[in-house]
């Protein structure tokens, strides 16, 4: 909202990457970076589980934004669905040709369940990184088990890939823009006539090859 409305879009984007990265600076500042062996993080170091107030630089470093985005994502698609609702009837008001089988289309449109997916594509995606939180936080061995690691890294690394496959391989103008241009960079295989070489006069026929032949001087016979 910020980006779209604001007169500079400079403020959006200090408050994107200003906020993480000062966050993590001073996390590398004070020391709170280390190898966690993979408990709460796959694959790189996160915050030293052996640091005293490890619990609140795990919130700070993602865990809080996390637990509040499974809450704000489905509250603001629910007020975008809200808004796009309202301005289709207001709408309908200056088109009353439009019948109402149309306008029930309308209602489960495409669009419409693309909004109810995205956040339940990010909570399913996310939710396994928040288990192996809380299990850990726990002391629970089960945090360990590679069914939990292997959906935690999928699924903290997938959620532009999801997006992806929604907005672009399940749209169908866009899938359609897609192997139309495949199709276009694929070579085309050589026509049978450029195989044979190049096309041969034709042949005359037997009748007219035995009519006789006369010089442009001689005039017909009457």
């Amino acid at each position: 909202e910020l980006g779209l409305t604001s007169p500079r879009p400079v403020c959006s984007f200090l408050l994107s990457w200003g906020v993480p990265l000062a966050i993590t600076v001073a996390a590398v500042a004070l020391k709170k970076i280390g190898y966690d062996a993979s408990d709460v993080s796959v694959g790189w170091c996160w915050i030293n589980l052996e640091a005293e107030d490890r619990v609140l630089w795990m919130l700070l470093t993602g865990k809080l934004w996390e637990l509040l985005a499974y809450v704000t994502l489905p509250v603001l698609y629910l007020l975008i669905r809200k808004h796009i609702h309202r301005a289709r009837e207001e709408l309908s008001e200056y088109r009353p040709i439009v019948s109402e089988v149309h306008r029930l289309q309308r209602h489960t449109s495409v669009a419409d369940k693309k909004l109810v997916l995205i956040p339940l594509i990010f909570i399913c995606l996310r939710v396994w990184s928040t288990v192996r939180f809380v299990l850990t936080l726990c002391g629970s061995p089960a945090v360990r088990m590679p069914v939990l690691v292997v959906l935690h890294g999928i699924g903290n690394t997938f959620q532009g890939g999801a997006n992806c496959i929604m907005f672009v391989f399940c749209t169908r103008a866009v899938r359609t823009r897609l192997l139309s241009l495949c199709c276009c960079c694929t070579p085309q295989p050589p026509a049978a006539e450029s195989l044979a070489g190049p096309p041969k006069a034709p042949v005359p026929s037997k009748s007219e090859s035995q009519r006789p032949r006369r010089t442009p001087n001689e005039l017909p016979s009457t």
